[in-house]
């Protein structure tokens, strides 16, 4: 650990707050799991759209040929470490019991050198989960160095979701640039409530085809096929 946590801390936060590239976000994370006492690290997180299809993505410093049989394999199925959305804040230790049903899986990431291990979820404040991961070959994990790390680990996590999402969100779709007009986003809003066009025409005081007229234009700038997604896309996108 840096011997200044305090300026170790501030600078890092000032660097990751200031990313403009997703490359430099993990670049970052590279150089830190260093300073924490890991050789390796990764980071992936979901993107919000579309909905049933969870658009993975993972950066990693982990070695090549892990990485290529983890591909190979398609692991990502069965990996209990993109499991953890399902349970809370609080970091997943690697060990057996983690790796119970996957006992293979774990065998070859001992093998490849990935036998030490911890992961924290995050998410970004519109619910976007990540996971931020530290890996090395040997020296267990202890109680005391896991007590020293879930601090850094949750505020690193959380920070690098939200620049991730931040940028992610930017460059990702034409969507996410939508200008929507003040009645476009009145009338979504309406419709994410369930309402449909007489109800919401009929809250306005304005024509069915009024109504219809704006969420015609809300699907083409949004890139939805209905009016119900193009609600969920907004809300997604954060444009509600």
């Amino acid at each position: 650990m840096p011997r200044d946590l305090s300026e170790w801390w501030s600078d890092l936060f000032l660097e990751l707050q200031t990313c403009e590239e997703i490359d430099r976000v993990f670049s970052i994370l590279s150089r830190v799991s260093l300073d924490l006492g890991f050789s390796y690290c990764a980071f992936g997180y979901v993107n919000r759209v579309p909905f049933c299809s969870r658009n993975i993505v993972i950066k990693s410093s982990y070695p090549e040929r892990w990485v290529s049989r983890y591909r190979e394999r398609e692991y990502l199925r069965i990996d209990p470490i993109a499991k953890l959305e399902l349970g809370d804040l609080t970091p997943a230790i690697w060990n057996d019991g983690l790796f119970a049903n996957t006992k293979h899986l774990w065998d070859e990431a001992k093998s490849a050198g990935l036998a030490i291990g911890i992961s924290q979820p995050c998410w970004d404040a519109r619910g976007q989960f990540g996971v931020y991961s530290l890996a090395r070959e040997r020296t267990s994990l202890g109680a005391s160095e896991i007590k020293v790390l879930r601090p850094f680990l949750l505020a690193l996590g959380q920070l690098s979701m939200f620049c991730i999402s931040r940028i992610s969100g930017r460059q990702s779709s034409t969507a996410t640039e939508a200008k929507l007009t003040q009645r476009e986003i009145e009338i979504l809003r309406w419709t994410a409530d369930g309402k449909s066009a007489k109800g919401i025409s009929n809250a306005l005081a304005i024509s069915v085809d009024t109504v219809n007229f704006h969420l015609k234009n809300c699907r083409r700038k949004l890139n939805a096929p209905s009016k119900a997604s193009a609600a969920a896309y907004a809300i997604a996108y954060g444009l509600l």
